[in-house]
């Protein structure tokens, strides 16, 4: 096993999740005893990615991202920092993210976001940082970026621009982002996606990055009510990715109660999902995510030796056991 320090750049919330007990009943109370935890995809992500290296000697975790000046700040790096992640934050005038979660009685949830910091984050601060970890990383250990996709959505120029200046041994992902998408942000995670290794996103929000209808605005990382028009084929929207962009890495797609795939080089590899009771799908992807990279990166160098069936198998099958940890708590993160 190699040792990977993992440079996770992405967005850092609280978040308040609230659970119903029945169904949502519109233009009435419905009670519930919120959660208090700390979120964001990017932070979520990071989480499940450190209780992969805890104590294990190969790897370490750093979370860039930004938050407030407020007490909601010193509170979410207090719980990164807890749970052997290095926070690496911009302090902003706008106040840290927030985010109200209504999960419902079958563990589907509904977000209301306010990104808040999130926006903020300047290329100086990235790329500082990054440089940061890059010079006290000793060989022959590697550096593994992942970008969370409301990054990439919220600021794409400093995304873009940071990614452009990485060295070439250092390997990058992207996972999607559930956020109403336009016709240039969309072409941008195209963009980007292009020069990963890995792009990761679960099937409505493949289908719809694909689905050729201009400019208007399309929602994504949603289960129910899609529109029939992005009811393509998961095969068509791969095959029109990978033509559309050379895409030449791993694609990933997280495909719920059906598992997940992974396509590299003409092959399909599929592994089923695990038989769970579902609390809450809150952050279920991420975990799959992290579970995949940690497996991912565990494996010899150069990356091109990570490609092989196998190695692509057993990162799905780690991804997927990881995701179902995820789903039978309350919450995005491992707590």
């Amino acid at each position: 096993m190699v040792d990977t320090v993992f440079v996770v750049i992405g967005d850092v919330m609280v978040d308040d999740i609230a659970p119903l007990a029945t169904p949502l009943i519109l233009d009435h109370d419905n009670p519930v005893h919120f959660h208090r935890i700390f979120g964001g995809q990017g932070a979520n992500t990071s989480a499940w990615l450190a209780t992969q290296t805890r104590g294990s000697g190969h790897g370490a975790v750093h979370l860039v991202g930004a938050v407030g000046s407020d007490s909601e700040a010193a509170w979410v790096t207090e719980q990164l920092v807890a749970r052997d992640i290095t926070p690496r934050v911009q302090t902003t005038d706008d106040p840290t993210g927030r985010c109200v979660i209504v999960v419902a009685p079958d563990g589907g949830r509904t977000m209301y976001p306010d990104a808040g910091a999130n926006t903020s984050m300047t290329l100086d601060h990235v790329r500082e940082q990054f440089q940061h970890v890059l010079a006290t990383t000793p060989p022959p250990a590697l550096c593994h970026v992942h970008l969370s996709g409301y990054f990439l959505a919220r600021l794409p120029d400093v995304a873009k621009t940071f990614l452009h200046d990485l060295p070439e041994d250092v390997t990058v992902s992207i996972d999607a982002s559930a956020l109403v998408l336009d016709a240039q942000q969309r072409l941008d995670l195209l963009q980007v996606a292009a020069s990963c290794h890995v792009f990761v996103a679960n099937r409505v929000e493949l289908t719809t990055v694909m689905n050729p209808r201009g400019a208007q605005p399309v929602t994504v990382g949603q289960d129910s009510d899609v529109p029939a028009s992005v009811e393509s084929s998961l095969e068509e929207s791969v095959d029109e990715m990978i033509s559309q962009t050379g895409f030449g890495g791993v694609l990933v797609v997280k495909d719920g109660s059906n598992g997940a795939h992974a396509v590299h080089d003409g092959a399909w590899l599929h592994v089923p999902a695990r038989d769970v009771v579902v609390v809450d799908t809150t952050g279920a992807g991420d975990a799959f995510t992290a579970g995949f990279l940690a497996e991912w990166t565990s494996s010899p160098t150069p990356a091109a030796s990570r490609m092989t069936d196998e190695a692509l198998i057993a990162a799905l099958e780690a991804g997927t056991d990881l995701a179902a940890q995820a789903v039978t708590r309350t919450g995005g993160n491992p707590g």
